[in-house]
């Protein structure tokens, strides 16, 4: 080290320094500053401007993702609501116009009187294996054998199998699937039938009937376990042909293909 210093470019370099440094203690700006002090200004403030912007940064990122994170937690709650919402509305028709029909209240009031609560759909079957679907609530959460998904605008199925935090549903468009069907209109019944493709077909119509296109079948309640009132589908083809039932069609009115969420109905 002091072979190093006694080198005299090294020491002229040192003493130039030590002579700057001295006048910019005691040299003052036309403001007052001295010129150290000017001169860690001119430093120092691009740095503070770059820890600002980062931190601002980060803060706006940090109330962006708080923001779009509560948003979605409220676009959550907006579409369980809304479906609870369609679901009351749906019952609240069934119960009029059962009323026109029957001025019994407390008839009305037993066939109607059910809650649902909402349930996410966590694995599908292949549509060609068979059609099922696994949802994230079991019997910690009331399910049961035989409980009926909805959805606001139609029916899903039923359940066939549960563990404490999932339940396997079959769809009714499986083959074998059923439910007991009605026309709004007329009230003419019959029996709501999958058959594993994509339409359904209500049997059990005499061929004197009149099911048109475009009428709206909806659950009866004779099965047991959907709920009387809830939409099913609408009908595509009514053929009498020479047969004593008619040939009728339904498509549903859910796209089994788009199921994300469902209702899983709970009897009062």
């Amino acid at each position: 080290m002091t072979e190093f210093l006694r080198r005299p470019i090294v020491a002229l370099v040192l003493l130039v320094a030590l002579n700057i440094t001295l006048l910019s203690v005691q040299i003052r700006n036309e403001s007052g500053r001295t010129l150290l002090r000017s001169w860690s200004l001119a430093v120092f403030t691009p740095v503070a401007w770059g820890v600002h912007s980062l931190t601002g940064g980060l803060a706006g990122a940090l109330s962006r993702y708080v923001f779009l994170y509560r948003a979605g937690e409220e676009r959550t709650r907006l579409i369980e609501e809304n479906g609870r919402l369609r679901v009351e509305l749906t019952k609240l028709r069934n119960v009029e116009q059962l009323l026109a029909r029957v001025p019994d209240f407390e008839l009305v009031r037993q066939q109607y009187t059910f809650a649902t609560r909402p349930a996410a759909v966590i694995w599908k079957s292949p549509p060609f294996y068979s059609q099922r679907l696994l949802i994230n609530a079991g019997t910690r959460q009331g399910v049961k054998v035989d409980t009926a998904v909805i959805v606001p605008h139609g029916i899903v199925g039923r359940v066939i199998a549960t563990t404490p935090f999932t339940s396997e549903v079959e769809l009714i468009t499986n083959g074998g699937a059923g439910a007991g069907a009605l026309l709004a209109d007329s009230r003419l019944q019959g029996i709501i039938r999958g058959d594993g493709s994509q339409t359904l077909s209500w049997n059990y119509i005499p061929s004197y009937e009149k099911a048109e296109v475009g009428q709206t079948i909806y659950t009866s309640g004779t099965d047991r376990i959907y709920p009387k009132g809830i939409p099913i589908g609408r009908i595509i083809s009514s053929a009498k042909g020479n047969k004593i039932h008619r040939e009728i069609r339904v498509k549903p009115n859910v796209d089994f293909l788009r199921l994300e969420e469902v209702l899983i109905v709970a009897r009062n």
